[in-house]
């Protein structure tokens, strides 16, 4: 892929796809987000891998996209971020509409969030903006799992996204 400068977010970034899907430990990672969230693997997107170091960050966001809601695997309604490490100073996940709650990053947690409303599934949960906070000592690793309403992988596969 291309690269391109990006002033709201300024982490890199790679898809976990073909192999690195396949990988042993990649699968169990699906299966148990899997069991976690009785969702099955099809309606999950690729693993992002994420790489944040000092001073990288990723402003106020929310992690819905409307256009999706035409689209055949319908919406993310549910995010499962990974935490891959302990981040020395800063880092942390900060949900300015949830009493400004900060999730610190620690190795082996995971966050789960919605990204829609129970109550109805194709809008937007407006609570759920968040940011990644700059890091200030370390390096930050970490991997979004987005789950999607219905099948991704088959959209994706057909190029149907």
């Amino acid at each position: 892929y291309a690269s391109f400068e990006n002033n709201g977010r300024t982490s890199q970034n790679a898809w976990c796809e073909a192999d690195c899907s396949n990988d042993a430990v990649v699968q169990q990672i699906h299966s148990k987000i899997e069991k976690l969230t009785d969702i099955p693997q099809i309606n999950y997107e690729f693993l992002q891998l994420l790489k944040y170091e000092e001073g990288q960050y990723y402003r106020r966001h929310h992690d819905y996209i409307m256009f999706q809601r035409e689209r055949n695997p319908g919406v993310r309604i549910l995010t499962v971020f990974l935490y891959l490490n302990d981040v020395e100073e800063g880092g942390g996940t900060h949900f300015p509409s949830l009493q400004n709650l900060v999730v610190t990053p620690k190795r082996g947690m995971a966050l789960v969030w919605p990204s829609v409303l129970d109550e109805n599934p194709n809008e937007k949960d407006p609570r759920m903006y968040h940011s990644a906070l700059p890091v200030k000592k370390g390096t930050k690793y970490g991997a979004n799992a987005w789950i999607h309403q219905r099948d991704f992988k088959t959209s994706y596969e057909n190029r149907c996204l």
